[in-house]
């Protein structure tokens, strides 16, 4: 149910009722984001979105996080080139306070000069932090060569000069003339009724006052004339480029057709792309392809990363996989599966209150109107393969493409390979004939019930006669179902000289059985928009598989098949030992990365949970299929495993067909096995050089089992640490200035577990961050938290929990693995009373326990520092 209206002062509500779970979203979408800013104002936009969560007429700095976090809420705000959305997500018991701190920040912010200073430190470090980004660097080398004149072609999070530099009038002139009632727009959607939402609405946004609006001339693109290549080098490992034509904005009829475009050539693991590329042979990493549409001009990209030595190769790959689009039509297969996936979205998005408002927000900002999608799909369905074809040939000329490319190879070299090719695509291109075919397709029509059936779902525990386990529970609230198996193993079952097993155990697992092989299982999972994955842990490996209902019968089938009978093949082992490989030498692009397996090594010392998962280059080429085999026989046995089924299931239906897959598993036997850590006995600081913009520290020390009756108490010590409220994110952040993210960590084992904090940070800042993280965990062993901000961190808690378990995946993986690791099943389920059972004494008790040993400091970065 939905209802939109619009307020006295100009702004635009759109109301959107959903009684699915007792959650609500509150979204202010902004119109206006880097692309409205003028010379001088770069980055602004991105600036005033820190700045409104610094304090209004009635927050000080801190309170509103505080306030949010206090009620259980989730709060953010992203900025883009065309919008700028503040969002709230929070129990309907507090909508009151979603509502009253959006209308505060986007009514009534103060912009005291002081903490816009200490704001520029922070969003100089997030600058920094997308310098040491192999992504953020190579998408924003892809839009300044697709717009020379237009603002797309700036980053949105603007120039450290403009940031440095940028006057607390000039911000909040913009302010005044830019974030107007006119140009804003409200969403409200989750468990509430109408008639009262919009008085309080009213009451709350109504007083905005009506500021006119500054209308904003963006500079027009200029027909692009010639094939242009730009080429970055930079010290990543990895090699990262873009093909790019451009196309016109989101309104365009043509944009249907060039999204479904997109799909057949480069989305999911049976596209063509993705087939010719990765899976057939493994020259790249990744590579896909997308339809980026915006308001004004847009862009059609072909994307890759790979190893520079695949470069010219790779390319090679792609000329003909282009040509055959334009050449002859896409098959009705194709098609289907496109479509399919296009329309699944609908359900999907109804998963979660933030969902549904983001795809009305979206549809609302882009159509004015926020049922779009329904006419959109009418565009989608109506599509031929002959009009794939067509805009394949209208918009893929050969004359003006852009080819971008981030690299550490020799710029020359790169910059030959890719003239190479640029000569090669338009030869190709511009000798094309069009093949007159026409095939005969109709669409067929996705018609799910969306609606809300009868909810009281109770989770069912049931031993199978061979031995597993089921834990399954229904929720008809809408036709999707999550399902996982897991098993005990993991790293915890691997041999000395097998580093790596696992993570190459699960990448394989998929490769094929005895019914499907890779391509049919890619085809048919890609053909019903559902998904399927292997994946494997320190302590467990698994299964996991989502879908719509009236898919189940044929995903039930490739499950209980990849379960029972994976095959291993030979070729996709050392495709997937390449990648991995690959994977492995370009640690040194994330050196996040690197400091917490530094860390994990040394805290964990003398136990499988210090080993690096993927392991190295030589143990995972000594990897044979004979040790896939091996491993899926000691670790898939029936009482061994524990599947997770949630969602609009048949019970009775599940038991049935489980009996029988588990049937075909030998019996076998719970694995148990018990290592010991040697003592962290004294403090110790590792430090790893790496030329980086900024530096990555995390101070830990040994933390809690899996069944320790603390890990409750532990996890109130993290929420009073964590969020924007938290006290790390208010100190180190907020008061200091020392980074963009700072946040605790930590994680509970079999035998041991660690708890800590990690920040990046300037290297000059490195020594201070180090300090104040130490601070912060004496500070809680000193003195005993207040009452208030007690109850701050268990409503944080619950409040987190409530909206995760919106999703059932999230409600599978807490049954699930609370059951494998011998706790109660329903525990996960209800933790309310365990975290209100906390006491400040009980924080200050096992602060004094954990931050009394000794510490353990990694540091990544340029400069080592004294601790």
């Amino acid at each position: 149910m939905s209802k939109k209206f619009q307020l006295k002062n100009g702004m635009k509500v759109l109301l959107l009722e959903s009684h699915k779970s007792p959650v609500v979203s509150v979204q202010m979408w902004v119109k206006t984001g880097s692309a409205d800013e003028k010379k001088g104002e770069e980055g602004i936009s991105h600036f005033i979105e820190h700045l409104v969560f610094k304090g209004t007429k009635k927050y000080k700095v801190g309170e509103i996080a505080s306030t949010v976090e206090g009620s259980g809420g989730e709060l953010n705000a992203y900025t883009s080139f065309d919008q700028t959305v503040f969002y709230v997500t929070i129990s309907k018991q507090f909508t009151d306070v979603a509502l009253d701190v959006i209308s505060e920040m986007m009514g009534y912010p103060t912009f005291d000069k002081t903490e816009i200073d200490n704001e520029r430190e922070v969003v100089i470090e997030e600058i920094k932090r997308g310098q040491d980004s192999p992504g953020r660097r190579a998408s924003q080398l892809l839009f300044t060569n697709v717009f020379k004149k237009h603002p797309y072609g700036r980053p949105v999070i603007g120039y450290d000069k403009v940031v440095k530099s940028v006057s607390t009038k000039k911000i909040k002139d913009y302010y005044q003339s830019r974030y107007v009632p006119s140009n804003m727009f409200l969403v409200v959607a989750g468990d509430f009724e109408s008639k009262e939402m919009k008085k309080k609405v009213e009451q709350m946004f109504g007083g905005f006052a009506p500021h006119k609006l500054r209308k904003v001339a963006r500079g027009k693109e200029p027909v692009q004339k010639n094939i242009r290549i730009k080429i970055e080098q930079t010290k990543f490992e990895q090699t990262t480029g873009y093909l790019t034509w451009r196309i016109p904005g989101v309104k365009h009829q043509d944009i249907a057709a060039l999204e479904v475009l997109a799909a057949i050539l480069g989305q999911g693991d049976s596209s063509r792309l993705m087939q010719s590329l990765r899976i057939k042979e493994p020259l790249t990493n990744s590579v896909g392809a997308f339809s980026y549409s915006m308001p004004d001009d847009g862009l059609f990209a072909v994307s890759f990363n790979l190893e520079k030595e695949n470069l010219g190769q790779a390319l090679g790959k792609i000329t003909p996989e282009i040509v055959k689009l334009i050449e002859h039509p896409p098959t009705a297969a194709e098609m289907q599966k496109a479509i399919t996936n296009f329309a699944s979205h609908e359900v999907y998005s109804l998963e979660t209150v933030d969902n549904i408002a983001r795809k009305a927000g979206n549809n609302e900002f882009y159509y004015g109107d926020h049922n779009y999608y329904a006419k959109y799909m009418k565009q989608v369905y109506s599509l031929k393969p002959q009009d794939i074809q067509k805009v394949a040939k209208k918009y893929f000329r050969p004359n003006t493409f852009g080819l971008s490319l981030t690299t550490n190879m020799d710029k020359k070299e790169a910059d030959k390979i890719l003239k190479s090719f640029a000569k090669d695509l338009k030869k190709a291109l511009s000798k094309i004939i069009m093949s007159k075919e026409r095939q005969a397709f109709k669409a067929k029509k996705f018609n799910i019930n969306t609606e809300a059936g009868a909810n009281h779902p109770e989770t069912q525990k049931i031993q199978l006669s061979s031995g597993a386990t089921l834990l399954i529970r229904q929720q008809k609230e809408s036709p999707y179902v999550a399902v996982k198996a897991a098993a005990l193993g993991g790293v915890r079952v691997e041999n000395d000289n097998q580093n790596g097993l696992t993570e190459l155990f699960s990448r394989n697992w998929l490769s094929g059985s005895k019914n499907f092989s890779e391509d049919e299982i890619n085809l048919k999972v890609d053909e019903m928009a559902a998904g399927i994955g292997a994946f494997g842990g320190r302590n467990s490996v698994g299964l996991s598989m989502d879908y719509l209902s009236p898919f189940e019968n044929t995903m039930m089938d490739i499950f209980a098949d990849s379960l029972v009978n994976p095959l291993f093949p030979q070729s996709i082992l050392d495709r997937e030992k390449t990648i991995i490989k690959n994977q492995i030498k370009a640690r040194n692009d994330n050196p996040a990365q690197i400091c917490v397996l530094n860390f994990m090594k040394e805290i964990f010392k003398g136990h499988p949970y210090s080993r690096d998962m993927v392991g190295s280059e030589e143990s995972i080429a000594a990897l044979t299929c004979a040790d896939l085999h091996a491993y899926h026989q000691k670790v898939i046995q029936a009482r061994n495993l524990t599947f997770s089924v949630v969602g609009d299931v048949n019970v009775e239906k599940w038991v049935d067909y489980l009996e029988k897959v588990t049937s075909r598993l030998p019996q076998g036997k719970k694995i148990e096995n018990s290592f010991q850590p040697q003592p962290v006995k004294e403090s110790k600081k590792i430090f790893q050089p790496l030329k980086k913009e900024q530096s990555h520290i995390i101070v830990g020390y040994r933390g809690l089992t899996l069944k320790d009756d603390d890990r409750f108490v532990l996890e109130v010590i993290q929420s009073i640490l964590s969020g924007q409220g938290g006290r790390l994110f208010l100190e180190l952040r907020d008061k200091n200035s020392l980074a963009y993210s700072v946040s605790p960590m930590h994680m509970e084992g079999i035998e041991c577990g660690y708890f800590g904090g990690y920040i990046g940070c300037s290297p000059e800042k490195s020594g201070k961050a180090i300090q104040m993280l130490k601070a912060e965990f004496a500070k809680l062993a000193e003195t005993k938290i207040s009452e208030e901000e007690l109850v701050r961190a268990q409503r944080y808690l619950i409040g987190r929990h409530d909206i995760e378990l919106q999703r059932k995946s999230t409600v599978g993986n807490a049954i699930l693995f609370d059951d494998i690791y011998g706790l109660d099943y329903r525990e996960s389920l209800d933790v309310a009373d365990k975290y209100f059972s906390v006491t400040a004494e009980d924080v200050q008790r096992l602060a004094k326990k954990i931050f009394a040993q000794p510490a353990i400091i990694s540091l990544v970065g340029p400069d080592d520092v004294a601790a």
